[in-house]
């Protein structure tokens, strides 16, 4: 049916349908514009590269969140213990990152402060200072340095997907199959113990490497699911009051907080967690030992701030 209008009509109802075009286009910007912005950002480089600069004025005191990571912090007292725990969800596997003190091979350490710096860290905890070690199957940003596993040592294997795989005594079946599939091995520890595997809390070994049973500063990584992931520091020998805990209570908290992998890394004087490139951990700069590497979580978005000291 055709509709006529008179012109007084048509006066009345023009601009309501100017009005609703407006609206219209409005809401189609504002969709496509949050879709964009979701869309702002590409994967890092798997190489040393460091990882952007975060955008200062998204930090809070406890957080910090853009479209590709989130990290929410917070410090928990179990027993006599402080538990400084970072949860980071990311958006790309490459924002879990590596970085090293000094080229492999080169016995030079740094700072685990300092390194968070340089690299433009959102969160960052120390690794396990491979450079302390002779043996072991050291794999780094995809870079393959050493392939001497350490029958007496759990391995923990991020591969390219950034999933965890434990190996209880580097395992050669099981790093062979790993090897041998289509992932990519990115990163590889050796240190240990292995905490939960597949979900089930491990039963601490009666002999390891290291001082498991006693109570010191500790730190762990574990995966919660995919491309969510908990770091725990813990403060240890009288900082701010802080005793340390065993191995075996660090395994428990981070089963109890949902991860389905879980891994011992470098304490004692090592144990620090960094954020928004401050120490977040009790121990001061002053205290802190040099290592040869940390494992950092970097933003994916471009904020164009990269060349800011």
């Amino acid at each position: 049916m055709n509709m006529i209008f008179s012109d007084h009509t048509l006066r009345r109802i023009l601009p309501l349908m100017l009005v609703f075009l407006l609206l219209c286009s409005s809401g189609l910007t504002r969709a496509f514009g949050e879709a964009s912005e979701e869309a702002a950002f590409s994967p890092l480089p798997i190489d040393f590269t460091p990882g952007h600069r975060p955008d200062p004025a998204l930090y809070t005191e406890d957080s910090y969140e853009d479209p590709s990571i989130s990290v929410k912090m917070e410090r928990v007292m179990v027993g006599e213990a402080q538990f400084n725990v970072a949860r980071v969800k990311i958006a790309d596997p490459s924002q879990l990152r590596t970085a090293l003190s000094a080229p492999f091979g080169k016995k030079k350490t740094n700072r685990i402060s300092t390194l968070a710096r340089a690299n433009n860290a959102v969160v960052a905890i120390g690794g396990d200072y491979y450079g302390n070690e002779e043996g072991g199957y050291v794999v780094r940003m995809a870079e393959v340095y050493r392939k001497k596993p350490l029958k007496s040592r759990d391995m923990l294997i991020i591969d390219g997907n950034g999933d965890f795989h434990i190996l209880v005594k580097s395992n050669a079946d099981q790093l062979k199959e790993l090897v041998e599939s289509d992932l990519e091995l990115v990163n590889v520890f050796n240190f240990g113990p292995a905490l939960v595997i597949d979900g089930e809390l491990q039963e601490m070994p009666e002999k390891y490497n290291y001082n498991i049973r006693r109570p010191e500063p500790r730190c762990g990584i574990g995966q919660i699911g995919p491309l969510e992931y908990l770091l725990v520091v813990v403060d240890g020998r009288g900082s701010d009051g802080s005793d340390g805990c065993t191995v075996e209570t660090m395994a428990k908290f981070m089963h109890e907080q949902g991860c389905q992998q879980a891994y011992n890394l470098d304490g004692g004087n090592s144990a620090l967690m960094v954020f928004n490139r401050e120490n977040y951990s009790a121990k001061s700069y002053e205290a802190e030992r040099s290592v040869s590497d940390i494992i950092y979580f970097a933003t994916a978005v471009d904020y164009g701030l990269d060349e800011m000291e």
